[in-house]
């Protein structure tokens, strides 16, 4: 019997924040002298494959935007979602999801690890396409 997204979203997750913790240490933590110090924003970018804004209404029963951290694609696909309630592309968020995917079925549970958040930072209120945004 094959099992549903709903059965495998919080195992799934796990995964996939123990990968972004993992490699985020590998390239931060100076002390063991690893390969990949220094290059968080590099190996982050060969990570994923799309960080860009669904506007809200985009998908049916998708009220609301979000800014999409695209992981994987196809069936199945996974993506970290960053929901701002008032539809705008602002950079800032309400909420934090996990979204996993496969061929007619999803489920999406939220998520507070602070990998998120720190992801959040660094490559969307600091990309240049904020800082337009901002300044219209």
């Amino acid at each position: 019997m094959t099992k549903k997204c709903a059965d495998l979203v919080h195992d799934k997750y796990k995964d996939r924040a123990d990968q972004f913790s993992n490699l985020l240490d590998q390239c931060t933590n100076e002390t063991l002298k690893h390969e990949n110090y220094g290059k968080w924003s590099e190996r982050f970018n060969e990570s994923i494959l799309a960080f860009d804004f669904v506007k809200g209404n985009t998908f049916k029963d998708q009220p609301d935007g979000y800014w999409r951290l695209q992981l994987s694609w196809g069936g199945p696909s996974d993506e970290i979602r960053y929901y701002k309630g008032d539809h705008t592309p602002a950079p800032k968020y309400d909420q934090i999801t996990y979204c996993y995917m496969d061929w007619f079925d999803g489920a999406e549970i939220q998520v507070h690890d602070d990998i998120w958040h720190d992801i959040f930072n660094d490559f969307v209120i600091g990309s240049e396409e904020l800082k337009e945004i901002r300044t219209t």
